[in-house]
């Protein structure tokens, strides 16, 4: 097959000259029966396997305990995220049941749907080698690799977002203006994962103004109609957050605000995702995003200019909000799939073999460590900084709650954060309720508290460090409070972190109130 990347930045087999009308650029749809190689797939199906048997193998870390209870009560919105987190959860829910693996299952076959399609869209925007080797970069990445077995939000959002970019690859080489309806939707899918999937459609509407073959599109009406669509989509969300004062939309929104300037986060997001691309194919993805920035040039067309443009937005928003406050690691997951397809581009114009097969040995075996350590954590990392060991310890600190608590007459166990909610909730399974006493407006989902059972006294368990302050923002919801001692959870014989319990009485438990004014981890009384 003969190389179809051009000077500019990449090209369709059957382009013609960029001068030419919109009607004349008509480019030749590229066969649907090419498919990727046999050991690309072999690869894929290995990685897969591999992700479900972690997923099926180790227990919840505690966010993912938290969205298995959405999971449980599915509903159009949260107060925390988007619900698309929760509508997964529950299906795999419904498939395999409530287990780590009905939490996880759609991570793992997303990662290898996404890889599948990852490949379509580059080799339509580029050739077959940028296309092999942007899934061998895909796969090899953290971000995506790894965090395809734990499930958030960033799961469903990097997914639509791959799948966007490969919508908009079919209709780039296709020209076929039905494939807006399609890209459309899956703005409205990634919109109902994450909220930042916004600047998606900004980078697409960028696109369209940069490159001057595709201008042509502002004049069409489909894509105002995907427009439409999207909204569609969306409009579930809209319509909780208007029922519910918008506290999910101001939530997010929150992150937005600093007045400090803090430059040094800067240095802290880009060391980050250098690491977690691993550190060559990281150095080749930032050199390669950095040096593509020119296909933004006005007038430029080219296939770069469309992993650039619908990048750029979200790219420059992770900037700017670096530059007052840390960026979390996963927040900029959504990118993985186009920095793999320029790290692909920058990779294939390189002759050194050696750094090529470098890059990839390396970017493997850290994958194959991470996995390693995830399965049986060994590497001499401090057990509480250990992200390992976020799933370790939650049954046998569940099974020693529930047995201090029927020594003391305890009827249900209390909480002051979601995440002792819910990973001693997935712990216990129901065999004792577990209850957050403060931050109610997590939890509207939920069917409210049985108030016979609330009435009764409960175990308190939070972080011994945290307790004296909790037990003091608690006053107002709670009667009496006898100290209990500590407990810890543990991995064999080594504490990864210590607990202080309580016994408390006339414990108040109010409905959700949904105000965006208020402190959400008040008592609400």
């Amino acid at each position: 097959m003969p190389n179809r990347m051009d000077g500019s930045g990449g090209g369709c087999q059957g382009a013609s000259d960029s001068n030419s009308p919109p009607e004349a650029q008509k480019m030749a749809p590229t066969p649907s029966n090419i498919r990727p190689s046999g050991v690309i797939l072999l690869l894929l199906i290995a990685l897969t396997a591999i992700r479900l048997s972690i997923a099926a193998g180790t227990g919840l870390v505690f966010d993912e305990a938290y969205y298995r209870l959405w999971g449980l009560f599915p509903a159009w919105g949260y107060f925390d995220h988007a619900p698309m987190v929760a509508w997964w959860v529950a299906l795999g829910q419904g498939i395999v049941g409530d287990t780590a693996l009905g939490t996880r299952l759609l991570g793992p076959l997303s990662a290898l749907i996404g890889s599948l399609l990852l490949w379509r869209t580059t080799f339509l925007l580029f050739d077959r080698p940028v296309a092999t080797l942007s899934v061998l970069v895909f796969n090899a990445m953290l971000l995506p690799s790894v965090g395809s077995i734990v499930m958030t939000p960033d799961v469903p959002s990097v997914f639509f977002w791959g799948l966007t970019l490969w919508a908009l690859a079919e209709l780039r080489a296709s020209q076929n203006a039905k494939w807006w309806l399609l890209i459309g939707a899956l703005i409205g899918l990634d919109l109902l994962s994450k909220y930042s999937g916004v600047f998606l459609g900004l980078g697409i509407s960028l696109w369209m103004l940069i490159d001057k073959t595709q201008r042509h599109w502002f004049s069409h009406p489909l894509p105002y109609l995907g427009a439409l669509l999207a909204i569609l989509f969306f409009s579930p969300v809209l319509y909780w957050n208007a029922a519910h004062d918008y506290v999910s939309f101001a939530k997010q929104l929150s992150r937005t605000q600093g007045e400090s300037f803090e430059p040094h986060y800067l240095f802290d997001l880009i060391g980050a995702q250098w690491l977690l691309m691993t550190p060559i194919i990281g150095a080749i993805a930032l050199y390669s995003f950095s040096r593509n920035l020119q296909s933004l040039i006005p007038s430029r067309s080219g296939s770069t200019t469309l992993v650039i443009a619908t990048s750029l937005p979200f790219a420059v928003y992770l900037l700017l909000h670096a530059l007052h406050d840390r960026v979390n690691a996963n927040w900029p997951a959504p990118l993985m799939p186009a920095f793999a397809i320029l790290a692909a581009i920058t990779l294939e114009k390189i002759k050194n073999r050696f750094l090529k097969r470098s890059a990839f040995a390396l970017g493997y075996a850290i994958l194959a460590l991470v996995f390693l350590e995830i399965i049986h954590p060994f590497l001499p990392i401090s057990p509480d900084r250990n992200p390992a060991m976020l799933t370790r310890g939650w049954v046998e600190l569940g099974k020693e709650l529930e047995n201090i608590a029927k020594e003391k007459g305890l009827s249900w166990i209390a909480t002051a954060s979601y995440e002792h909610t819910g990973g001693l909730g997935f712990a216990l399974h129901g065999t004792m309720n577990v209850i957050q006493i403060n931050e109610r407006i997590r939890y509207g989902f939920m069917p409210p508290p049985d108030p016979i059972l609330t009435a009764k006294p409960a175990l308190f368990i939070m972080w011994d460090h945290a307790a004296d302050g909790a037990l003091k923002n608690l006053s107002r919801c709670i009667g009496q409070v006898e100290k209990i001692g500590t407990v810890s959870r543990k991995y064999g014989a080594v504490s990864i972190e210590s607990f202080a319990i309580y016994q408390l009485t006339d414990v108040k438990i109010t409905p959700p109130i949904y105000d965006r004014k208020r402190d959400p981890s008040s008592c609400q009384l």
